[in-house]
């Protein structure tokens, strides 16, 4: 036998882009309109440099540069480094936020799921309009240095609407290495599918997060607080609606659903392949202490159609709350919401 030795050199050029295309969040109703350019390959070893221009309906302008390079020697790994500036409006509450930050991620597949180890040092500006007195307590200048970590598993069959499979995650964050904010966070996602009988499926989700201040000098501000309320947690409310304007510092929510494709034939107009009906049961709390997240819980049902448009979930419920405080902003009837993260 001979045995023969050949060397392969691959040379990979640089493919640069340019493009716009419209998008959406993770926050619910928060469509986006994006511009960037993109630098492929920069140094031979897969790096890439995005710029990218934003105009939407939460971020009201703003732009960053992105850095990624993929780590080679590891399966699934990259770090990035990122500089941003965005201008963000509240809309339930009516303040804006000007926002200059720093990030550098590093993300890897651990644990049988992705991890994200991230540290922020963020300068954010506080302001607005026509507010209540306790938000305009707020309105300032705030430094906050964190660092965090993000733990998700996710083995759905479907990202926008799963009928079987399950998503967990987990994030921690830590602030007060410098700034005026110190506090410990942390933040809880959990959703279970299975498929049911007559063509239903069913869905349990549970989400949970809490805030411990570490020092009487540096409080947590209101943009780091938890809203509850809404088409994507506790339907029959409006966005922030539980609970408002100051937001909490513990929250809950659960939800049980069933839905299953409408009876129509998936040939007649397409509506069979990407319409279903929905019915829920939702419930949820928010406060300041212990106490509060169990006295009176918010609760609400209904039922609706959910449609799957391109990369986006859309809802369309009538919802009834059958439990709510006279501080909460109920919607009862109709209530649209589009997005990407449901309940």
């Amino acid at each position: 036998k001979q045995w023969y030795q050949r060397r392969v050199a691959i040379t990979a050029g640089r493919w640069n882009t340019f493009g716009m295309n419209v998008s959406g969040d993770r926050g619910l109703n928060d469509g986006s309109l994006n511009i960037y350019g993109k630098v492929r390959n920069l140094f031979g070893r897969l790096e890439s440099v995005r710029v990218n221009y934003v105009k939407g309906t939460k971020i009201s302008d703003g732009c960053s540069m992105i850095f990624n390079k993929p780590i080679l020697s590891q399966k699934n790994s990259n770090f990035k480094v990122l500089a941003s500036k965005e201008n963000m409006l509240n809309r339930t509450a009516n303040y804006m936020t000007s926002d200059v930050k720093t990030n550098m991620v590093y993300q890897v597949g651990m644990l049988g799921g992705k991890n994200e180890f991230e540290a922020e040092a963020l300068w954010q500006q506080i302001h607005g309009g026509n507010v209540s007195m306790k938000i305009r307590e707020e309105f300032g200048h705030h430094l906050k240095c964190a660092v965090r970590h993000k733990y998700v598993r996710d083995t759905r069959d479907d990202l926008l609407v799963p009928t079987t499979g399950s998503k967990h995650s987990i994030e921690t964050e830590l602030a007060g290495f410098m700034g005026d904010v110190n506090h410990v966070k942390v933040n809880v996602d959990s959703q279970i599918n299975t498929k049911l009988f007559l063509g239903y499926s069913g869905a349990l989700s549970f989400r949970a997060g809490l805030i411990h201040e570490l020092s009487e000098n540096r409080r947590t501000w209101i943009t780091d607080k938890f809203f509850c309320g809404g088409p994507g947690s506790v339907r029959g409310f409006y966005e922030d609606g539980i609970g408002r304007p100051l937001g909490g510092t513990m929250h809950w929510g659960a939800g049980v659903s069933l839905s299953r494709k409408l009876p129509f034939s998936p040939h007649i107009w397409g509506l069979g392949k990407f319409m279903r009906i929905n019915h829920f049961v939702n419930a949820g709390n928010l406060g300041n202490d212990r106490k509060d997240l169990f006295v009176d819980p918010r609760v609400s049902v209904g039922s609706g159609v959910i449609m799957k448009i391109a990369n986006f979930r859309m809802e369309i419920n009538y919802a009834v709350p059958i439990r709510y405080q006279a501080s909460d902003v109920v919607n009862h009837g109709l209530q649209f919401g589009i997005g990407i993260n449901f309940m």
